[in-house]
């Protein structure tokens, strides 16, 4: 089984944050250059972020209100099951949480774009 998570934000948000980011959380594997992204934790959450150069749309169904172009997606997939001592949601926890306090972007984590489980506006990060 695995899930599949979304991360949308605007212009403010970088690549470049995104691997730092993912290096500070102990991500391994971490491949990147100036235009994606991608690491994986041993808990079995995989993270993969590209700057959106053709389609801006929002895909977020509850989008807390914000609209803006879409500059950055992260891919964020959760495959279990999970190794003991290890946890992918709380994984996803740190990275956008930690992601939150690098960037002012405007940004929507969902889950398959239907029910959303963070956002970051000019309140700052807020939990569903």
């Amino acid at each position: 089984m695995s899930l599949d998570i979304h991360l949308e934000a605007d212009e403010r948000l970088s690549i470049t944050t995104v691997a730092t980011t993912l290096s500070e959380l102990g991500a391994l594997d971490i491949n990147s250059d100036d235009h994606k992204v991608e690491g994986f934790f041993e808990s079995g959450l995989s993270v993969s972020a590209a700057c959106e150069l053709d389609d801006h749309t929002l895909y977020a169904e509850d989008t807390k209100g914000m609209t803006f172009p879409v500059a950055i997606r992260c891919y964020i997939r959760i495959k279990g099951p999970e190794p003991e001592g290890f946890s992918a949601l709380g994984d996803l926890e740190r990275f956008v949480k930690n992601l939150a306090t690098k960037t002012g972007s405007n940004f929507v984590v969902s889950f398959q774009y239907e029910s959303t489980l963070y956002w970051r506006n000019s309140d700052g990060l807020q939990v569903a």
